[in-house]
């Protein structure tokens, strides 16, 4: 069989997984965005690690690299995208055309390193990206969209088309007082969202919740809104082998801290979250570290 043969029935073995509605059990597409203030948190390790628990689990996963112009989640699941979202963009081929499968059968929709076509979309693109998401995500159990940092044009659209969004932060500073700016563009803009902290390469579960409890406290004074704790991830030296390493951490290190944290927060994140009044409802951490 020749390469492009390969490549042609590949693609049509994709678009069918993605056509193929989930089954009563899995219910609809639950579309979660990672997101995060500034970059160095760890939000793109973890949205591709979470992306590999949730299709252990038993779920089909998409992934959606929405960081345009930054893009690295082929490279955490060592995928070599020969197409990506810039060619989409410019009606070089359909969406479904790009969709690479990674480990534990996780699609990915690779996004461009380094193109500013992409991180600079106009509305009406964004729009029109939004749209196709939507309609190829149906066969899926799970939408994760992996958005970039910061609080661009982009990154808010990609977040508004979340049922929830995660933000991650650190104990540090600055990426504390950059998570508190996402919350508040992300609550004027796109209310509907359900935002939870993640708190990431915390050295202990007090400090992580500190950090949630300084962060809760100005949300809830100046945006009414106390954001819930959806996990504490702990410090671990296993995410910088396994990213050099070029392999998921949860593949590679499945009983490190770290995956044991994820896949607590996997198991979360099928279930929706509670509303009180219109605000969200705290929750427990997903899981307690030594």
């Amino acid at each position: 069989m020749s390469e492009g043969s390969r490549a042609g029935d590949q693609a049509r073995h994709l678009r069918a997984r993605l056509e193929r509605r989930a089954e009563p059990s899995h219910g609809p597409c639950r579309t979660v965005a990672i997101t995060s203030g500034k970059g160095g948190v760890g939000k793109s390790s973890l949205a591709a690690n979470l992306a590999l628990v949730l299709a252990r689990q038993g779920h089909r996963v998409l992934l959606l690299d929405g960081d345009l112009g930054l893009a690295n989640l082929s490279i955490l699941l060592n995928l070599a995208p020969r197409q990506d979202l810039e060619d989409v963009v410019r009606g070089r081929c359909r969406l479904e055309d790009v969709i690479l499968s990674g480990p534990r059968g996780v699609l990915l929709i690779p996004a461009a390193s380094g193109a500013p076509s992409l991180a600079d979309m106009d509305a009406q693109a964004r729009r029109s990206l939004a749209e196709e998401l939507g309609r190829v995500g149906e066969g899926a159990d799970f939408l994760l969209i992996d958005t970039g940092a910061g609080i661009s044009s982009v990154v808010t659209t990609l977040v508004g088309m979340a049922e929830r969004a995660l933000v991650v932060t650190t104990h540090e500073p600055t990426a504390f007082a950059d998570a508190y700016g996402v919350i508040k563009v992300i609550r004027h803009r796109s209310p509907s969202v359900k935002l939870e902290l993640v708190v990431n390469m915390a050295a202990n579960l007090t400090q992580g919740r500190e950090t949630h409890q300084r962060l809760t406290r100005l949300t809830e004074r100046f945006l009414a809104y106390p954001i819930p704790l959806a996990a504490v991830i702990p410090w671990d030296d296993c995410v910088g082998k396994a990213v050099v390493l070029q392999q998921p951490l949860t593949e590679i290190f499945p009983y490190s801290p770290a995956t044991q944290a994820l896949v607590a927060l996997a198991k979360t994140l099928r279930l929706s979250p509670e509303t009180s009044n219109g605000k969200a409802a705290p929750r427990p951490l997903a899981v307690p570290i030594p």
